[in-house]
């Protein structure tokens, strides 16, 4: 448990360090595709939101991994569970 604290420590003191990085950035940008043009909004922003957009994204697609190991972790401790009622004590 102490190591998931540490490496939880170590990537939030990076997410800091980026986010005071980033905050640097205040020249205001549009983002142009194809015909479309966005606003004028400062690159922090859009940095931002593409940051909040990729941790989205990463956290999505984790998410039916994770599901599944809990269903099947559920099914073994149910299974361990009935296993152990009928051995003999």
């Amino acid at each position: 448990m102490n190591r998931v604290w540490r490496t939880l420590a170590a990537l939030a003191a990076i997410a800091l360090f980026l986010f005071a990085v980033i905050a640097v950035n205040q020249e205001q940008v549009s983002i142009r595709f194809l015909t479309w043009r966005s606003p004028e909004w400062s690159l922090y922003w859009w940095l931002l939101i593409a940051f909040m957009a990729g941790v989205a994204v990463g956290a999505a697609a984790v998410l039916p991994g994770r599901a599944k190991g809990a269903l099947r972790a559920r099914r073994l401790r149910k299974a361990l569970d009935e296993a152990e009622q009928r051995a003999p004590s």
